[in-house]
């Protein structure tokens, strides 16, 4: 009976443990929100230099099928609020050599975006954000230039994903 008890005790040590082991190794590290990339324009955006502004950040691809979908509902959504500080990048995480600068105002223009589109093709910026390539995502910075809100995966139905958007954007912009 000692025996089973010695063994008991040493195995609940042992997990107790292992859980306090596997929780310090996922404490979450404090993300780089600088962004620094060039856009299609020939331009390099800092968000640094859009501090007073709420800025929404959208990392998509030519190839995602959703990501057409949500540049159609940020256009319109930038339109609503074409009076208000906020600013509206596209980053595309296409490389390179799959999709030129050319070939990426093509698609920005057949799909009536008015907004600035810029490039990630190595994908580093957007992997600090996101540790899986998960499209489209969104990112809201608040008017201080930090990472203000969680971000936003995917548009499985447009009005709530519109009615998500202008919650966060509405909130950002009271701060």
């Amino acid at each position: 009976m000692k025996k089973v008890f010695s063994i008991t005790s040493l195995f609940a040590f042992l997990f107790v443990f292992a859980i306090y082991a596997y929780g310090q190794a996922t404490v979450a590290q404090p993300v780089d929100t600088s962004l620094h990339l060039r856009g299609t324009d020939g331009r390099t955006y800092d968000l640094s230099n859009m501090r007073g502004q709420v800025v929404l950040v959208s990392f998509g691809a030519t190839w995602c099928e959703p990501c057409k979908e949500e540049l159609k509902a940020l256009e319109q959504l930038k339109r609503e609020y074409k009076d208000k500080p906020v600013q509206f990048l596209w980053v595309s995480v296409d490389g390179e050599t799959d999709v030129s600068n050319s070939q990426l105002k093509d698609y920005a223009k057949r799909l009536k975006i008015s907004f600035p589109v810029l490039r990630d093709p190595d994908r580093s910026t957007f992997m600090r954000f996101s540790p899986r390539l998960r499209l489209p995502t969104v990112l809201f910075f608040g008017r201080d230039g930090r990472l203000a809100a969680p971000s936003q995966v995917g548009v499985a139905d447009a009005r709530l994903y519109l009615s998500t958007i202008r919650g966060r954007l509405d909130k950002l912009l009271m701060d």
